[in-house]
């Protein structure tokens, strides 16, 4: 959940857990690890480098992984978990900057991964090797450590895993200049995305596919699905990684150029106002640019006021009225109330109605 949907929130809940005394031995490793995960998504460095590295460290005290006691049971979690932990740090130097710390790391995570017949750790790797060949240029390896990873997300029923190697191959595409390629491996991923509800994946993949549209001469849809995908990350609370950066400001210059400044803007603004659901259909090509419902139309907000549907679209998202209350800055009775007319409009008698009814608009 925390990964595909809510990084901030497991963020805040990871550091509290961190800082209090509530941590002992055998979970320190795995917080450490999951803090470094989501700030790895998050592109921060700064905060994911020091939670791998004592995530490395735990997993190392806890026994050596190579010559621990023979027939452990905790001797193939330490392995997995010093590898894993290597491999998304070299990740985390890599968005640092610091490649030759990146290549050092992966090369120690690829040598203990070759003791494991793991499907985690072996995924791992087969992602540093191919984020490392983006910060190289390398795309051959990019390309290779992402089709393997493909297979084996497939063969396994990975949904997480292949959509993320998938991304990997439309970004090695995007940057070689084969759109159509870009556009079919960024689709296949977004359904996935899609299916799984992973909003941190949907955001990358909405502005993939407007660099691709911006690269094929569609500067309409470019700008609407590049304001689109700046709602999806202010939602996440997501920073853009370096990589996906550089491409989404040359398919803003290539759509600025198209449309005009003015022109721009306006489009921009309309697909900023684009909710989730409509803002992936747009991108699927599900939809036409002048016939998806956006936040403030009457096609799916016709019965609610804006801040019972914004009320609304939270409670679609799992949050309690005081976590509602503070994201909105309102208080909880307020939010209460909202809930309340919402069920009395629509005939509902529970927030998974709600739920339900947000799903299908």
């Amino acid at each position: 959940y925390w990964i595909t949907r809510a990084t901030s929130e497991g963020a805040r809940w990871l550091d509290a857990l961190l800082a209090s005394d509530g941590a002992n031995h055998n979970t320190l490793a795995p917080a450490y690890f999951m803090r470094g995960m989501l700030a790895v998504l998050q592109a921060d460095p700064t905060t994911a480098r020091p939670a791998l590295q004592r995530a490395a460290e735990a997993a190392r005290e806890a026994g050596d992984p190579l010559r621990g006691p023979r027939g452990s049971l905790r001797e193939p979690q330490q392995l997995r978990l010093l590898s894993e932990s290597l491999a998304l740090a070299s990740t985390a130097e890599n968005i640092a900057g610091d490649h030759s710390s990146a290549r050092r790391m992966l090369d120690e995570a690829e040598l203990l991964t070759t003791r494991l017949d793991d499907h985690r750790a072996t995924v791992a790797v087969l992602q540093a090797r191919a984020i490392n060949g983006l910060f190289e240029g390398d795309l051959d390896a990019v390309r290779s450590a992402s089709s393997e990873g493909v297979r084996r997300g497939r063969e396994a029923g990975d949904f997480y895993t292949l959509q993320v190697m998938l991304i990997n191959l439309g970004a090695a595409a995007l940057i070689a200049g084969d759109l159509d390629d870009a556009r079919t491996r960024y689709t296949e991923a977004l359904r996935i995305a899609q299916q799984i509800d992973d909003r941190v994946a949907q955001f990358y993949l909405v502005g993939g596919l407007a660099c691709c549209a911006a690269g094929s001469r569609e500067p309409r849809l470019a700008a609407q699905l590049l304001g689109a995908a700046r709602t999806l990350r202010a939602e996440i609370g997501m920073s853009v990684n370096a990589i996906l950066g550089h491409l989404v400001v040359q398919a803003m210059q290539a759509a600025t150029a198209a449309l005009g400044q003015s022109k721009f803007d306006t489009e921009f603004e309309t697909g900023a106002r684009y909710h989730r659901n409509a803002a992936v259909r747009l991108a699927l090509g599900e939809s036409a640019p002048g016939g998806v419902e956006s936040a403030s139309q009457d096609g799916w907000t016709g019965l609610l006021g804006e801040r019972e549907a914004d009320v609304a679209r939270l409670v679609t998202d799992g949050l309690t009225n005081k976590q509602i209350g503070a994201q909105l800055l309102i208080s909880e009775r307020t939010v209460e109330s909202h809930v309340r007319n919402i069920m009395n409009k629509l005939g509902f008698n529970s927030r998974a109605q709600i739920a339900s009814w947000m799903a299908d608009r």
